[in-house]
Formats: C-alpha cells, sequence, structure tokens
C-alpha cells in the first residue's frame, strides 16, 4: 500500500479534527489538530534548533498524560502565542487537564521560521482561535495552506535558491483495522528528494536549471530558519513511551524524504498522539508512521493530493 497516492487526510483517522488558519499575503499560518477527548502523547525532536512549547510534559516520566490539541504554526518563536487562542477556544467548550475546579487545556505548540516570506506579521492568539474554529468545517490539508502557507526548502545555497515548502496530510487503515494518520509542515534546510528514484523533486537549482545536490553545491555559510513538524495520529492504544517510540521511528520518513536531513540548522519535530483502543505492535506501527510522514513530505511539495 502507498499512502503517497491514497486520497485520506488525517481528519479520516477517528478522533481527530484539523483546521487552518491562513494568511496568503504575509505568507504565513496556523493549523491546530484537535482531538475529541484529552489524547496520549509524544514527541520526538531531532533537529538541533526546534522552537516549541509545553512538549516537555509529553516525556514518559512527565504526570500529565494526554493532549486537546496540538499547534503548528509560523511566527518562528512569536508564533508560539497561537497555542494561548487555542487553549480559550478548548477553555470555552470545557476541555482540560483537571486541577481543583478549573481547567487547563494542554496544548503543545511547534513553530517554523517564515519571516523570510511575504509580509513579517506573525500569528498570534485571535490566529490560534481562528484556527481551532476553523476545524469545525471539513478542512483542505495540502499545498500553501495554515502553517504551511510560508514554508520552503532547500535553503543550502542560501534563502534566494529556495524552493516553496508547504503542508500535506495522509492516511491509511491497515491490517486488523488500525488508522494511522499523518500531517507534516515542511520547512527545510535540505532537499525534497523521490526515495523511489532517488531523484530531487524540490530544492536549490543551478544556472541552467538543474537542481544541485547538498555534497555537489558550493560550501556557503548555513543559516538558521528551516524546520519540518508535524503529527502522527493512530487509533491504536498507546502509552506514552510507545508514543515516544513510534515517534522516534516517524523521523525515518523525513530522513528518507529531506537531504540533509536533522541538521543543526532545522527544528525537526514530530508528535505522535493515540486516540483509540485498537491494538498494533509497536515497530510495525513506527513503520508505518515513517511511510506516512515520507508520503507527506513529498505531497506537501508537489501539492499533488
Amino acid at each position: 500500500m502507498n499512502p503517497a497516492s491514497q486520497s485520506s487526510r488525517l481528519v479520516d483517522v477517528s478522533g481527530v479534527r484539523v483546521g487552518h488558519y491562513t494568511d496568503a499575503i504575509a505568507r504565513t499560518g496556523v493549523t491546530a489538530v484537535i482531538f475529541d477527548k484529552s489524547s496520549i502523547a509524544s514527541v520526538h525532536v531531532a533537529g538541533g534548533a526546534p522552537g516549541s512549547q509545553e512538549t516537555d510534559l509529553l516525556d514518559p516520566s512527565c504526570v500529565v498524560g494526554g493532549v486537546d490539541a496540538i499547534v503548528l504554526t509560523g511566527g518562528s518563536a512569536f508564533g508560539l502565542s497561537t497555542a494561548a487562542g487555542a487553549r480559550k477556544y478548548l477553555e470555552e467548550r470545557g476541555r482540560g487537564f483537571p486541577v481543583g475546579p478549573h481547567r487547563v487545556p494542554i496544548v503543545p505548540a511547534a513553530v517554523i521560521f517564515d519571516l523570510s516570506e511575504g509580509e513579517p506579521v506573525k500569528p498570534g492568539p485571535d490566529e490560534g482561535y481562528k484556527a481551532c474554529a476553523d476545524s469545525e468545517k471539513p478542512a483542505r490539508d495540502e499545498g500553501f495552506v495554515g502553517a504551511g502557507a510560508g514554508a520552503t526548502v532547500g535553503k543550502y545555497m542560501g534563502i534566494e535558491n529556495r524552493s516553496r515548502g508547504g503542508l500535506a496530510s495522509r492516511s491509511v487503515v491497515v491490517e486488523g483495522g488500525v488508522s494511522i494518520g499523518a500531517l507534516m509542515v515542511v520547512n527545510s534546510y535540505g532537499a525534497i528528494v523521490d526515495s523511489g528514484s532517488g531523484r530531487i523533486i524540490a530544492g536549490p537549482k543551478d544556472a541552467s536549471g538543474n537542481f544541485v545536490s547538498y555534497l555537489d553545491s558550493p560550501a556557503i555559510a548555513p543559516s538558521f530558519g528551516n524546520t519540518a513538524i508535524g503529527v502522527v495520529v493512530t487509533d491504536c492504544l498507546l502509552t506514552k513511551a510507545d508514543a515516544k517510540r513510534v515517534a522516534v521511528m516517524a523521523h525515518d520518513g523525513l530522513a528518507r524524504a529531506v537531504n540533509p536531513c536533522h541538521t543543526p540548522y532545522d527544528g525537526d519535530m514530530i508528535f505522535v498522539v493515540s486516540t483509540g483502543e485498537r491494538r498494533m505492535e509497536t515497530a510495525r506501527l513506527g513503520a508505518w508512521a515513517a511511510l506516512l510522514v515520507e508520503a507527506c513530505v513529498v505531497g506537501a511539495v508537489r501539492g499533488d493530493g
């Protein structure tokens, strides 16, 4: 089964909704992944320059077990304030971790750097709220939308030689009726590669219009301002430790599709969330997650979903 050819999206996994706020002029935006109930989650960070909020609590050693939503956003560190809007949206609906008479919505967030694109606009709480509200209607989740509005790739020959990145999601139903889905925002330092052929499909080009691979490119001073961030959701029952391991394995898909990957200049981060009670062996689930992440990365730059 090839997830790249599937029409199913992350929203086809039970218990999850996706909404976007997109500013096409400023080329920035917010994507909110909202869960019908508090759901077990963990995360793995493999890049050297992450931007995030409330990710430490996803460590298996920490007491909070579940998340209510995950926010992916543009705006670099400024964009982390969009999670406040998501918390407001969830609080209005009675969601959150119970602390005495209060409920505190648990909303981890991750950012990409898109400040070099469009106008220097930074999404904030209002935009985070709007992305959540957008999840109440069918979502378009491909291309230059939400957190993918200002995403670019292939910046190892300088920002002026970048290509458009984007956002995509995929899902599959596999053995035992298990559903697995992924959504990725692709804003990488490296070029995007079709692993089947080994060909670059998005990245810097030379004066003749041919793609230039990283190891064949001139050695120039590298720049920050990159990151691929995403969410994998399954209706399998996972512990936080299971989710952590699946998140680690999911990065294999990123490494197959991005070259170079997990550099000091990327903040590569993948969340894994469990919404159901089905069962699958963890290694097999992780292999499916990696395949879906790879398909999302390729789909984000091709816009062919």
